[in-house]
């Protein structure tokens, strides 16, 4: 989350003008390491939060950063470097100047874990991001007071809630923006409106002042929330009638079935809407598990060809890269390792994967127990350790560290698909392969003791006595 409360400055960078691109975004890390790369990113679609990258820069040696985009739209964005992202908005036509504090230099969770708060510098009133930021912090207080008024006076509760309204219509009533009226609009949906008190709107009046006449939002992050949270599980608030005819066209792997029993609810008529929730209902069926994945996989298939919205074909699409992730019992690709080895030449001997960053105090302190293991038990188990290849060059002490795993080892870029395939977002991370390259264990136990006083080391050595017996 961006950060709630933000610092109006007078001096930070030069401005910079006269550039083809018509939004550009200037900053500063903490992390004054140079030639790191900055990635920013646009989300795909805002049920799978699938992200596309749309541009790259990099951090001097004093950790600034300055990058210009082609932005038609207001879009919410993605900022990743090293290990860390942040969220913000642009608007086109604008300059932004950002700070990007870091609050734990020892953190090396990968890519998405290590989220961090934004400050912003010399923000226009009129932008974006100003007036999320004081509507969110005005919404946080007032839900914070109503709330407590709630049960103790609920009088003042259903008056507050009211008078909050009547409020927000006045202050944003010449808002010409149409994006912040609805980000204003569903957050109140998410927050206000989803308290339950005498007099406040049945389902019915909610459903029709969100979604009965109002376009479907697909491309706005806060429509798309509020969409999620209103219709969650709603393959269970449907009829029993409904929901038997759903199975069965599940059983059937008939998509255009599913759709023809949904469209039997009354407040699923609108065709743009029953298939948004006939795509979270298959998203949702990915955790529950109750309608059968290979069904649904080639549901998504055919709903991918059949929709004529190419958002709906790439949610469809995503959902589909989803529901293909590796699990246990999966065959691990044969990835490129480096050039001329690939990935399937470990065949017929288990696999220890070690994900390793060579900055990482925790990974750095496992190394003892790494070298004790290879030794005892490297002919019966392949370690192969992996790290992100270097952007800038490893000093003296990473470089000795490194040369102190005796194991396979090999870098590998940050867009390399072993890092999603595998989900790999934090260090050290294990993982377990059998003698097939099928996953057994992810994550697997690490070589030193968890809370339990568990290691890795007797399942080599059961390996290693499986092996011995034949």
């Amino acid at each position: 989350m961006m950060k709630k409360t933000f610092l109006i400055a007078f001096l930070f960078f030069c401005i910079v003008s006269g550039f083809a691109q018509n939004v550009s975004i200037q900053g500063i890390s903490y992390i004054p390491k140079k030639n790191r790369d900055v990635r920013i990113f646009a989300i795909e679609d805002y049920l799978t939060n699938t992200e596309t990258e749309i541009g790259r820069t990099q951090l001097d040696s004093t950790g600034k950063f300055f990058v210009k985009l082609n932005i038609d739209e207001i879009k919410k964005i993605v900022i990743r470097f090293d290990n860390k992202y942040s969220y913000m908005y642009v608007q086109p036509n604008n300059q932004y100047f950002i700070d990007l504090p870091e609050t734990d230099l020892n953190r090396s969770d990968f890519k998405k874990d290590n989220e961090i708060e934004m400050v912003f510098y010399l923000l226009d009133t009129t932008d974006i991001n100003y007036k999320i930021l004081g509507f969110e912090a005005w919404l946080d207080q007032t839900v914070s007071d109503l709330y407590m008024d709630k049960t103790l006076k609920p009088e003042n509760f259903i008056k507050g809630i009211s008078d909050f309204k009547k409020e927000v219509a006045t202050v944003y009533a010449n808002d010409t923006s149409t994006y912040f009226m609805h980000y204003v609009k569903y957050s109140i949906g998410q927050t206000i409106d989803n308290f339950q008190y005498i007099g406040s709107m049945s389902y019915d009046e909610r459903f029709d002042f969100y979604f009965g006449n109002s376009p479907k939002l697909i491309h706005h992050d806060k429509y798309m929330e509020f969409f999620q949270l209103f219709f969650e599980k709603y393959y269970y608030q449907t009829s029993k009638e409904i929901r038997t005819d759903v199975y069965n066209a599940v059983i059937r792997s008939d998509s255009k079935k599913v759709l023809e029993a949904l469209s039997k609810d009354v407040y699923l008529q609108d065709l743009e809407l029953r298939d948004l929730i006939t795509l979270l209902i298959i998203k949702e069926e990915i955790v529950s598990k109750e309608l059968p994945k290979s069904n649904l996989v080639l549901i998504l298939n055919q709903l991918e060809e059949q929709f004529t919205n190419p958002d709906l074909k790439k949610m469809a699409h995503n959902l589909y890269k989803q529901f293909n992730e590796l699990t246990i019992g999966a065959r691990v690709p044969n990835y490129t390792l480096e050039t001329g080895i690939e990935f399937n030449k470990f065949l017929g001997k288990a696999v220890y994967l070690h994900f390793y960053d060579p900055s990482n105090m925790n990974c750095i302190s496992e190394i003892g127990a790494i070298r004790k293991l290879n030794d005892k038990y490297g002919a019966f188990v392949e370690i192969v350790t992996i790290y992100p290849t270097p952007q800038a060059p490893l000093n003296a002490t990473e470089l000795r560290n490194l040369k102190a795993l005796t194991t396979n080892k090999f870098a590998l870029p940050e867009n390399h698909p072993i890092w999603d395939d595998l989900k790999i977002k934090t260090f050290p991370y294990y993982i377990l392969l059998d003698e097939q390259l099928n996953i057994k264990s992810m994550p697997a136990l690490a070589p030193s003791p968890n809370g339990l006083y568990e290691t890795i080391e007797k399942t080599f050595y059961d390996i290693k006595r499986k092996k011995e017996n034949h």
